[in-house]
Formats: structure tokens, sequence, C-alpha cells
């Protein structure tokens, strides 16, 4: 008996995911295809930062930009699609030079565009008032 309310609970929830998983679709759509996965982290040192890509097929031209809060092209790069064993594009940039303020990484190959946006800030100094005062006549 308890095998039976197993089975039949498993099958309902079975039956439920396969439904909502395809509620949204409309027929003849097809999930979105994607040539790169991209990844942004903080590096180890306070002012650099990783940016990880990796290529789904290996002939594709990706384009990788840093841009600034004007618009300016700070940083350019197409890699490449012929000859590179790897699909993979690791880079740690070193953003100490540049001054603070909104940038983003610009990914695209054309058809996919994937953008990634910090925000660069130096903290501000305090000062910290002694918590003793000693005045002397």
């Amino acid at each position: 008996m308890k095998s039976s309310i197993k089975f039949i609970a498993t099958a309902f929830v079975l039956v439920l995911s396969v439904s909502l998983s395809s509620f949204g679709l409309n027929t003849g759509d097809q999930p979105e295809k994607k040539a790169f996965a991209i990844a942004m982290f903080p590096a180890k040192k306070v002012s650099n930062v990783w940016l990880c890509l990796e290529k789904y097929k290996a002939d594709d031209k990706i384009n990788v930009e840093l841009v600034n809060e004007k618009g300016e092209v700070m940083f350019n790069e197409t890699l490449p699609t012929k000859g590179n064993q790897r699909n993979a594009y690791r880079q740690q940039f070193d953003l100490s030079e540049i001054g603070d303020g909104n940038y983003t990484f610009r990914i695209s190959n054309g058809s996919q565009i994937e953008e990634r946006t910090f925000k660069l800030a130096t903290p501000a100094i305090e000062q910290h008032q002694p918590t003793r005062l000693i005045s002397m006549n």
C-alpha cells in the first residue's frame, strides 16, 4: 500500500514538473542558444578582477571590451577563431590605474551580447578623534 502511494506521488510530481517546465513555450519556440558564457569575480588582489569566458564553438569570433560610463572603450580584444585549441578565455584585469566610476565589460559575437557592470570606488579616509583629551595649564 505504501509503495503504491509513493509511486502515485512520484508520478504526479513528474507529470507536474514536466508540464510546468513547458508552460511558457509556444509550439515552435526554441530555447535560447548561447554562443558563450561569462563569469566575473574579484581577484585576491584588491584592485584586480577576473573575467572568465567559455566559448561553445571554437570557430566563434568573440569581442571583449571594457567601457567606461562615458562610453569610451578602454580595452578591446577579439578572441582568436582558428588555431585556438582552448575554448576558454581567462584574464585578470588590474584596475588600480583607472579612476572611480561605473565600468562595463561588453562581450559579443554579433548575435549575443552580454554585459557585466561594476563600480569602482575608493573608500574615504576617516579621521578618528581620540577617545580622551588631556589638557594642561
